[in-house]
């Protein structure tokens, strides 16, 4: 299996964190190249969640579904794949001083004989790559941006 790895540190306390990102009726406004999010069992939080979703890869939309497991509040989640290719995902949630670092990892294999391997390193792995990191620069935007830090927070722009 292949592994993609980002993490990001999130002005904001854990628990703020943890509430936003672990909504999935948020992930479409900030996860990228994923919509369409919807439960597909009578759970919608927390270990047997199962949510089913599309997401765009390489240029196609794939209808994967995944399921929730190990959920630990304010700590994180184990996800793993329902419907689609096989993949997992786990995120991660841990404070640090005074902020939040998140961390999502995911694993897939490419079920693709003889070029698999050419495409996940040429193709797949780096688009994941940006992927992940531009989505967990969405959340930190939504604690960071200008108007939501306390009046002795500067903003990072100021100067």
């Amino acid at each position: 299996m292949t592994r993609v790895e980002a993490s990001v540190d999130i002005d904001a306390p854990l628990a703020d964190v943890f509430a936003f990102a672990s909504d999935w009726r948020q992930w479409e406004d900030w996860w990228e190249g994923v919509s369409a999010f919807r439960p597909t069992t009578q759970v919608t939080r927390g270990n047997g969640t199962r949510y089913a979703y599309k997401a765009w890869v390489a240029g196609l939309t794939l209808n994967l579904e995944t399921e929730i497991h190990d959920f630990v509040e304010n700590a994180g989640w184990r996800g793993v794949a329902t419907k689609g290719p096989p993949h997992r995902t786990q995120w991660v949630f841990e404070a640090v001083g005074y902020t939040t670092r998140l961390t999502y990892i995911l694993e897939y294999s490419l079920p693709v004989p003889v070029l698999g391997p050419l495409l996940d390193f040429h193709l797949m792995r780096p688009g994941w790559a940006r992927r992940l990191e531009k989505s967990l620069r969405n959340v930190k935007l939504h604690f960071e941006k200008e108007g939501s830090r306390g009046p002795d927070q500067a903003s990072p722009d100021a100067a």
